[in-house]
């Protein structure tokens, strides 16, 4: 089975076969990206923001409804960039990676990479970040979203894919940025921004859970766990 064939695949067994499917994904991940993206996106609405591995463009979509017109992305598969161009986003059908070599240095306010780097080989990912930081401008932002490396669940979103290839601690992916070049790194669990119904209840509860499952793990391993979700959130400044 080829890489596209595979990720064509996958899109359909998410349900993702039509536009209205992707403006019903981008909906259901709305209030987790509000709560977690808020305070690393650009303030000014103008900001070009570019997408690595974009997919059908969910992320593109909650960045139109939240304001932002200069954005665009890329993606290998052409059926999801089929489903992002539907939606009237800038789409291209690309390996992203060359197509920001491409780009001029400096160019970018933020770039997003969502569920990306763990199928990228170790060397790729190294130059990937070094790539990354040349073409932000100074004070520039990288989002990445990836296997939680730290969390003793990080197996469940790893090898849910047969592409994935590893998953980072938040202390190897802090240094492979800082080696980079990046500056200020920070990370983000996005277990209570998941939750979309009856909050009141179930983040008290998963918070006082998740702090019984680390005075639990620090007892038995002496290992001090601070981000339990599968995956996490990274944002890493220029």
């Amino acid at each position: 089975m080829s890489g596209e064939s595979y990720y064509n695949y996958q899109a359909r067994a998410r349900g993702l076969n039509s536009v209205a499917d992707v403006e019903v994904a981008t909906d259901y991940m709305d209030a987790c990206y509000r709560q977690l993206l808020g305070n690393w996106l650009p303030g000014d609405r103008s900001a070009a923001i570019y997408e690595v591995a974009c997919g059908p463009g969910i992320m593109l979509r909650y960045l139109l409804r939240a304001g932002y017109h200069n954005i665009s992305g890329s993606d290998l598969s052409a059926c999801q960039i089929d489903l992002a161009r539907a939606s009237g986003l800038r789409a291209t059908q690309a390996d992203s990676i060359q197509e920001l070599e491409k780009d001029a240095d400096g160019i970018w306010d933020c770039l997003i990479a969502i569920d990306f780097i763990e199928h990228l080989p170790k060397d790729l990912l190294i130059r990937f970040f070094g790539l990354s930081h040349r073409k932000l401008k100074a004070g520039g932002c990288l989002i990445l979203r990836a296997p939680n490396g730290d969390s003793p669940f990080a197996g469940r979103n790893l090898f849910n894919d047969i592409t994935h290839v590893w998953a980072y601690t938040s202390i190897a992916t802090r240094a492979l940025l800082q080696m980079a070049g990046f500056g200020r790194v920070e990370f983000a669990d996005e277990s209570s921004a998941m939750i979309e119904r009856h909050r009141w209840l179930k983040v008290p509860l998963m918070k006082c859970s998740q702090a019984l499952l680390r005075f639990l793990i620090r007892a038995a391993t002496r290992e001090n766990i601070k981000y339990l979700s599968p995956s996490i959130y990274v944002a890493a400044w220029k």
